[in-house]
């Protein structure tokens, strides 16, 4: 697909994708609570998956890319007392490590098998009865490991506390979880390093999941880029529990205002960009890519920082952010767990690629604002934003 936006100023409403962090939470509560979620069919990929997963009657369910529907669905079936399968997926999905859970529900007296490679999936998981109590677990590998473990807190006979060692990464989705479970009927109280969810109950009530923050970033990109843009982002609220909502402060500053509407967030660019010379994604790693083509495409330098745990998403992330920049003429210098990015675009026209990942495709959209950009394999953006080149069509 290639892409060329027209000059000027960008105008549209875009019908955004809802959350998908927190319809997968709810999709498992739900599931937990004996109950099915009703939502609408045009669901992100990973939505879709986890819920087929759920309605399936076999005793191996293939989850292909979807790492949440992975970490979750570990814990889910751990507490499915006399049900046993085998939990897989796509030879990425068999890369990418899942031992700190493991490890977590074993020391919980779950039991779970490795069925091919130490430490990865698949998994043969046999559902039973956890007593609870404490459990200690790494917290600087995924978040979504402490959350598979919290949502199934209430299911335990003496329900769960859990500690949290070491770094702490992306701590607003292990808020956003507990607040989903709070919503549900079950207590949870978060200390520092420690979560305390009593033997509870869940009450599920359909309700209306609100627009995807992470996926409205790239209107944010936009709009910075081309001042005098204005976009109705819809049904996104800026008081919001999901952790990339902090997405208005950051743009705020950059020139982009936001303003709640009743039927969305209306963001407006003016000239008076201020672009941060440095940005802290330990809390926000899907925003990074955004923020890194966003810089190149303004022609700004940038550090993104805290960027712990990008390798271990559907790509490497940050070997693939520094390939495809340096095709634009980028310098792209790796320190740790940061990256500076610096220099002009030097070339008309690129081809990127997008690793089979999702977010490299539509953070990547932003360059065709300044130069002709072909995305390859453009349907991978499915995973969370189906409806995403549709929007994009100004």
């Amino acid at each position: 697909m290639k892409l060329y936006l027209p000059s000027g100023p960008l105008v549209g409403e875009i019908d955004l994708p809802i959350s998908k962090s927190i319809a997968n939470r709810y999709v498992i509560i739900s599931a937990l609570a004996g109950s099915k979620l009703s939502l609408s069919e045009d669901l992100p990929e990973d939505v879709r998956i986890l819920q087929e997963a759920l309605n399936s009657d076999s005793s191996e369910i293939n989850i292909g890319m979807a790492g949440t529907a992975m970490r979750f669905l570990t814990a889910f079936y751990a507490v499915q007392e006399g049900k046993t399968v085998v939990l897989t997926g796509a030879e990425r999905m068999k890369q990418r490590p899942i031992a700190e859970l493991v490890d977590a529900l074993r020391n919980l007296d779950a039991e779970i098998e490795y069925v091919e490679n130490e430490g990865f999936p698949p998994l043969k998981i046999a559902g039973k009865k956890l007593k609870g109590g404490e459990v200690d677990i790494p917290a600087s590998v995924s978040s979504q490991f402490v959350s598979a473990l919290m949502m199934i807190g209430p299911m335990m006979e003496n329900g769960l506390q859990i500690h949290l060692k070491g770094k702490v990464l992306s701590r607003p989705y292990i808020e956003l979880t507990a607040d989903c479970m709070r919503n549900c009927g079950v207590g949870v109280t978060l200390d520092e390093n420690l979560i305390s969810i009593p033997v509870g109950t869940y009450k599920v009530a359909n309700s209306n999941i609100e627009s995807d923050w992470t996926a409205a970033s790239y209107f944010y990109a936009l709009a910075a880029v081309r001042p005098n843009s204005k976009f109705l982002l819809k049904e996104l609220k800026l008081n919001s529990p999901q952790g990339d909502s902090i997405l208005a402060n950051w743009f705020e500053r950059m020139g982009v205002s936001s303003l709640q509407k009743e039927n969305g967030v209306e963001i407006t660019s003016s000239e008076a960009l201020d672009f941060s010379e440095e940005l802290d994604f330990i809390n926000h790693p899907d925003l990074a890519q955004t923020f890194a083509f966003l810089a190149v495409t303004l022609g700004k330098s940038l550090r993104l920082s805290g960027l712990d745990n990008l390798r271990l998403k559907e790509t490497d992330r940050v070997l693939a952010l520094k390939s495809e920049l340096e095709k634009l003429g980028i310098s792209v210098l790796l320190e740790g767990n940061s990256m500076n990015v610096s220099g002009s675009i030097s070339v008309k026209e690129v081809t990127l690629k997008t690793y089979n990942d999702h977010r490299m495709a539509m953070a990547a959209s932003v360059l065709s604002t300044v130069i002709a950009t072909e995305i390859e394999d453009p349907d991978v953006v499915t995973k969370s934003f189906p409806g995403f080149w549709s929007a994009f069509k100004f």
